[in-house]
């Protein structure tokens, strides 16, 4: 969270309490492995700064997403997710990765709905495919892919 914050005064955004509030239960999220909706970051942010208009959570999702500090993932049947991008993950320079994402993919379970994180080099192979034979660049960290967990597989 502290990459977060330095990354907002470094460019001069201000570090205001609703942005200080998200920011700290998206960390706490990203901690614990969860995935929260806009709603979901919403309620948290409540509970923690009961000041902070729910309207004022989702602008500041968006200013943040803008800003480069956070970042969202679009799951499969639900609604987009978000976490910090300036985690201390390193910048990946590839055709398919577009530039100021935080450099991993997502999977998503049909059966339960888990989120799982996946290291960007897993989807090498399709992204370099696809931009070989389609002329497609691949935005891995903006989607999850779908299928079924190793759990739900027994």
């Amino acid at each position: 969270m502290a990459a977060a914050v330095a990354r907002l005064r470094s460019t001069g955004e201000r570090v205001t309490p609703a942005r200080y509030a998200v920011l700290r239960v998206i960390d706490a999220a990203d901690l614990a492995d969860e995935h929260l909706s806009a709603e979901q970051v919403g309620t948290r942010v409540g509970a923690l700064e009961p000041t902070v208009h729910r309207a004022t959570v989702y602008r500041t999702l968006t200013s943040l997403t803008e800003a480069g500090v956070l970042s969202h993932v679009h799951l499969g049947g639900s609604a987009t997710v978000y976490h910090l991008a300036v985690a201390g993950e390193p910048q990946h320079e590839r055709a398919h990765e577009p530039p100021g994402e935080d450099g991993h993919g997502h999977v998503q379970c049909v059966a339960c709905g888990r989120v799982q994180d996946v290291p960007p080099h897993v989807l090498d192979g399709v992204a370099a495919r696809l931009l070989d034979e389609l002329g497609f660049a691949l935005e891995t960290t903006h989607a999850a892919l779908l299928g079924t967990c190793a759990d739900c597989r027994r």
